[in-house]
């Protein structure tokens, strides 16, 4: 029941820290790995970069690249999930993934997958769209105002936590404030790029990568924030 959410531009060339991690919570070079690009506009090119950062790392991972829900339910995509080690979701846009996958067989396959002990990951839109309530929008610089921050569904598979992604690098600390306060039973969470928190099924978080791990609860009045920024390493449990 591992989650792992990475704050985007993670390193796909050098170390590899954050894409390293991600193997080594499955079954390491002998992963069979499933990227799914649907998220993105520019899907050639999220092929091939993810193709070659894998291979470097020693696997050889599929790509699937979904549109709409029509594509999704193949029976060749069905079965590539029902058998894959770690589910990889790409950055793009948050809002066209769920669009894509919400509802559909595949996506029922990825949670069954999950809830079997594979691996479900994501990268900046992958990551934001992990969350039930899912931000998709608002200037961190007026995240005050009123309707200023925008929101939907996500997928649910941290229903308790809200992911922020390129957290420090974009100043998104108060959007994930005023989000958590307008939603106190939830747990915000930080990441920052090329950074990761791995979410495991006993209800700890572990910091990897090159950058932080802010997590944000509300404490008993609106603006009593708790704040546990986690570094590489760092173990925190809920």
């Amino acid at each position: 029941m591992t989650l792992i959410a990475i704050g985007g531009a993670e390193d796909k060339q050098g170390a590899m820290d954050v894409l390293k991690a991600v193997l080594a919570e499955a079954s390491g070079a002998q992963s069979k790995v499933v990227v799914v690009t649907s998220a993105t506009s520019y899907p050639d090119d999220a092929r091939k970069t993810y193709i070659d950062a894998f291979k470097q790392l020693g696997v050889d991972c599929e790509v699937a690249h979904i549109e709409n829900k029509a594509q999704a339910d193949t029976p060749a995509l069905l079965s590539g999930i029902a058998g894959a080690d770690v589910v990889f979701f790409s950055g793009g846009d948050q809002s066209k993934l769920v669009a894509a996958l919400e509802g559909t067989d595949f996506m029922q396959a990825v949670l069954q997958r999950h809830r079997e002990g594979g691996i479900v990951a994501g990268t900046s839109a992958g990551a934001a769209a992990m969350s039930a309530l899912m931000v998709t929008g608002g200037n961190p610089e007026r995240a005050t105002e009123p309707g200023e921050i925008t929101s939907a569904r996500g997928f649910g598979l941290a229903p308790e936590i809200i992911f922020d992604t390129h957290f420090l690098n974009r100043g998104r600390l108060p959007r994930l404030f005023n989000l958590v306060a307008a939603h106190p039973q939830k747990t915000g969470i930080g990441l920052d790029e090329d950074t990761a928190a791995i979410m495991r099924g006993d209800g700890s978080i572990e910091a990897v990568g090159s950058g932080a791990v802010p997590i944000v609860r509300q404490g008993a009045e609106r603006d009593d924030f708790s704040v546990t920024t986690l570094k590489r390493g760092d173990v925190f449990r809920l």
